[in-house]
């Protein structure tokens, strides 16, 4: 039975985590957000939340970039990972062996293991409460072709040859794939 409780609990999970990356002169970092959404498409708006404490804030706030990448399940551990260290204390790219590009437009890293990314320029930074809501236009998309498909003009993932993490709380990952249940509502889809 629901009732009602005064904390906050996993209620927006399972979901995807995203890897964001940040550059400022010679420093850069790599951090986990579970809290991120498109915005808008026109211009094209991406946001997420983080604390003002943290290291990648201070280089995206120096930079006025961002990337956003998402990688498959095969990397759940990292992303747990980058999550939970700090890039104040460790150059995380080095230590974790992690492979990127420099991104085409902006000077963020994209991840070499990214299915999907974008590069980011900073257009706004609020602050609700502990955290504050960073969004950026969008300056590139990059997709790896080969894990999409195309369905009535509507680019979708192909779970066939894509595995994603879902986060469903205290660092516990489940994957969603081509084994996974899928069901086509085709009958609702728009016109």
């Amino acid at each position: 039975m629901r009732k009602p409780i005064d904390y906050v609990s996993g209620h927006a999970y399972p979901g995807m985590v995203a890897l964001v990356t940040s550059s400022y002169e010679d420093k850069q970092n790599i951090m986990s957000a579970g809290f991120h959404t498109t915005i808008g498409y026109a211009p094209l708006i991406y946001g997420f939340s983080l604390r003002k404490e943290t290291y990648s804030y201070d280089l995206i706030m120096k930079s006025g970039n961002f990337g956003i990448n998402f990688v498959p399940a095969n990397l759940a551990e990292l992303i747990q990972i980058v999550g939970t260290r700090s890039g104040r204390d460790e150059d995380k790219f080095s230590k974790y062996n992690i492979e990127y590009d420099n991104g085409i437009n902006l000077n963020v890293p994209i991840l070499k293991e990214a299915y999907f990314a974008y590069e980011c320029k900073v257009i706004d930074s609020r602050n609700y409460g502990s955290h504050d809501f960073v969004t950026g236009e969008i300056q590139t998309i990059y997709k790896d072709e080969e894990k999409f498909i195309e369905i009535d003009g509507w680019t979708m993932p192909n779970m066939n040859k894509l595995e994603v993490p879902l986060y469903l709380g205290r660092s516990v990952y489940a994957t969603f794939n081509g084994d996974s249940e899928q069901k086509d509502y085709v009958k609702y889809r728009f016109k």
